[in-house]
C-alpha cells in the first residue's frame, strides 16, 4: 500500500507544470489567473501562479522563478516587473525552458513572445476622448503609477501625445505612490487647476475616485481610468467616471498558458520572438451596456 501511495504521488508530481508569475495581487491579476487556470484545465496541465504582493517587487519574482523550476515547471509565463527577469529568461532557455510576457515587455532576445495590450494605443484613446469631450480646451492631471512600470509608462505616453494633439494642457503630472492620503491631498490642492484626470491603471484609477468622493468632486471634472471591478464600474454608470479603458486579462492569462504549453510540448524555441497585441476598448456610460461591452465583460474574475 504505500508503495502505490508513493507511485501515485510521483505520477501527480510528474504532472506537467507551467509557471504563472503575475505583477501584484490586484484584481486585474485574479482576470489573468481564471484565464491562466482555465487554459491550464483545457490543456491538462498543472497552474502554478504565485505572485508578489505589490507591484514593482522584481526581487519577489525573481525568487517565485526560482520555486517554479525546483517544482519541476517546464515553463514560464511572467509579468516582468523590471530587467532583472532578462537574466532569468536567458538561463531559464538554456534549460529548454520556455518563457512568456504578458502586460509588458522589458526587453531580452530569449522570450518567446510578449502578450500584451497596445498600450501606447491604449493611452491614446484616453486622450482622444478627453479631447472631444473637452472640446480641445482643458487643463489635464496626469496620476502616474508608482514605481513606474512599462505597461503604464506607454499609457502615459500614449495619452499625452493625444492630448497635446487635441489642443489640451497638461498642467499636473506626476506619480502619488500608494499612500490614499497623499492622493487626497495633492487632488484637493489641484482641483481648481484642473478639468480633467487622467489615471493609466485599476489601482491608481480606484484610489484616485476614492480620494475624489471624499473630496466631494466627482462632478467637478472628467476622470479617465484604466480597468474595471465593481466599483470602477458602479461609479461609470452613476456617472463619476467619465470612462475606462478596459484591457482583456482572462484572454491574457488563457493565451499566455497555451503559448507556453505548445512551446513547453513542442520543444520550440523561436527566434525572434512574437508580439501578440490585444485590443483595449474605452467604455463610457452609454456604451456600457452594448453586445460588445458586456461581451468583454462577461468574463469571470474568479475562478
Amino acid at each position: 500500500m504505500l508503495a502505490l501511495c508513493s507511485l501515485l504521488a510521483g505520477q501527480a508530481w510528474a504532472k506537467e507544470c507551467i509557471g504563472v508569475v503575475p505583477a501584484s495581487a490586484q484584481l486585474f491579476w485574479s482576470q489573468v489567473k481564471t484565464g491562466a487556470l482555465q487554459a491550464g484545465l483545457d490543456a491538462d496541465i498543472e497552474i502554478y501562479f504565485r505572485g508578489p504582493i505589490r507591484e514593482g517587487s522584481v526581487e519577489v519574482q525573481v525568487q517565485l522563478i526560482d520555486k517554479i523550476v525546483a517544482r519541476g515547471c517546464k515553463a514560464l509565463v511572467v509579468a516582468p516587473s523590471g530587467t532583472e527577469i532578462i537574466a532569468k529568461v536567458q538561463a531559464l532557455k538554456a534549460r529548454g525552458i520556455p518563457t512568456i510576457y504578458i502586460d509588458r515587455d522589458v526587453g531580452g532576445a530569449e522570450v518567446q513572445a510578449v502578450i500584451a495590450t497596445n498600450n501606447y494605443r491604449a493611452g491614446q484613446l484616453a486622450g482622444q476622448h478627453l479631447g472631444q469631450a473637452l472640446r480641445g480646451k482643458g487643463r489635464v492631471g496626469v496620476i502616474q503609477m508608482s514605481p513606474a512600470v512599462t505597461s503604464t509608462s506607454e499609457r502615459r505616453r500614449g495619452f499625452i501625445q493625444a492630448v497635446r494633439e487635441a489642443g489640451l494642457t497638461i498642467v499636473f503630472d506626476q506619480p502619488l505612490g500608494s499612500n490614499p492620503e497623499t492622493t487626497f491631498k495633492v487632488l484637493r490642492d489641484q482641483l481648481p487647476n484642473l478639468d480633467a484626470l487622467f489615471t493609466p491603471n485599476g489601482p491608481t484609477t480606484r484610489e484616485t475616485h476614492a480620494a475624489l468622493l471624499r473630496l466631494q468632486a466627482t462632478d467637478q471634472l472628467l476622470h479617465v481610468g484604466f480597468d474595471t471591478g465593481r466599483v470602477l464600474l458602479d461609479a461609470l454608470r452613476a456617472g463619476q467616471i467619465d470612462a475606462l479603458v478596459v484591457q482583456q486579462p482572462y484572454a491574457m492569462g488563457y493565451q499566455g498558458v497555451r503559448m507556453a504549453e505548445r512551446a513547453m510540448r513542442e520543444q520550440q524555441m523561436t527566434t525572434p520572438r512574437r508580439q501578440i497585441e490585444l485590443d483595449a476598448v474605452l467604455v463610457t456610460r452609454e456604451r456600457l451596456d452594448s453586445p460588445e461591452v458586456q461581451a468583454l465583460l462577461s468574463m469571470p474574475e474568479k475562478h
